[in-house]
């Protein structure tokens, strides 16, 4: 079994975050998904804590490296740090651990998306995931000027001309949202650039079976979701002529003890966090996180991406060193 992780990308700006994060929370029905701004106040240490992680996932002997994305942060709320600035630091110390980032497509042009990536294979040592998500609210379309309505034709335009670019074609594209005249892209990728589509409901493993190299699932389904959504997702890549690779997401915090993991993450969860709870998590001891990762094994997905449900940046560190010395070694003959 490979296990990668997942960064923060969207912090608190100050204490009034928090009071901000509940009044919020405080209007949204129970169980729904809102992201809780995590981590250290300002952006400096924001961003010295990112390249911390990076460097305790690459010492972990993880299998890869993902940054999410957001758009119109509030400086009264939280900062988002923007994917792929992000990754291109980052590489300075993963080394040739794959590393990548995860994209609200809508939101993209698929030839200066294509340049880009181009220009970060160029310093890769590793090769390079890019993983298109659907994603959005309605602000953000909003302050594209974009209707939001569109975003399911922009997400597949920006996939599948992106491929083409990057894959060293010369591309003309007349679509409903994207326009290029016999546009190609310099440097090509020197390294593998993989694309993955992520979500969470079924139409987006119906798309990543038809668009992408992988699935990466939606972080707080269920188990009963998941069965669904996997025998639909290898079905439809069956059907598309594609082998099928599905990658699990999952929230983690590895612990001293079970005590002592539920005891953090249940402070966080009283509070509310992204609608989720300790079934849609990897919580507890190295041996219990060994078990749950091996009952995820038994249901089908052999790669795991994992982020980190704890704000607090030495109870973060500490559980990779956990992972690395006592997770990975158990789960390669998985």
């Amino acid at each position: 079994m490979k296990l990668g992780t997942s960064l923060r990308f969207l912090f608190p700006t100050s204490p009034a975050t928090h009071d901000r994060f509940r009044s919020i929370l405080a209007t949204m029905p129970k169980g729904a998904f809102i992201e809780r701004p995590l981590g250290a106040y300002s952006a400096d240490e924001q961003a010295r804590n990112l390249m911390d992680v990076a460097a305790a996932a690459r010492a972990a002997g993880l299998d890869g490296l993902l940054t999410g994305d957001s758009h119109g942060g509030n400086p009264g709320y939280a900062a988002t740090f923007s994917p792929l600035p992000t990754v291109a630091r980052l590489m300075s110390v993963t080394g040739d651990m794959p590393i990548g980032v995860v994209l609200l497509a809508p939101f993209y042009h698929p030839f200066l998306l294509a340049e880009q990536i181009g220009t970060l294979a160029a310093f890769a040592q590793g090769p390079l995931i890019v993983t298109f998500v659907l994603g959005g609210r309605p602000p953000q379309f909003q302050a594209f000027g974009m209707e939001e309505r569109s975003r399911v034709g922009r997400f597949e335009e920006v996939v599948s001309v992106t491929r083409a670019l990057l894959s060293g074609e010369r591309v003309t594209h007349r679509g409903r949202h994207y326009t290029l005249d016999g546009a190609t892209i310099s440097p090509l990728p020197r390294v593998p650039v993989e694309i993955w589509v992520g979500g969470t409901v079924a139409a987006s493993a119906e798309r990543a079976a038809r668009m992408g190299d992988a699935w990466l699932t939606g972080q707080n389904a269920t188990d009963d979701d998941l069965l669904q959504q996997l025998e639909l997702y290898r079905n439809a890549a069956t059907r598309a002529g594609r082998v099928p690779r599905p990658v699990l997401r999952r929230d983690i915090y590895v612990g001293a003890s079970d005590e002592e993991a539920r005891r953090v993450v249940g402070e966080i969860l009283a509070e509310g966090y992204r609608g989720t709870g300790f079934d849609q998590l990897l919580v507890g001891s190295a041996d219990t996180v060994v078990g749950q990762l091996r009952r995820y094994r038994e249901m089908g997905f052999d790669s795991v991406m994992v982020r980190h449900i704890v704000g607090d940046h030495q109870l973060m560190l500490r559980s990779f060193e956990r992972i690395g010395r006592e997770v990975m070694p158990r789960i390669r003959d998985l």
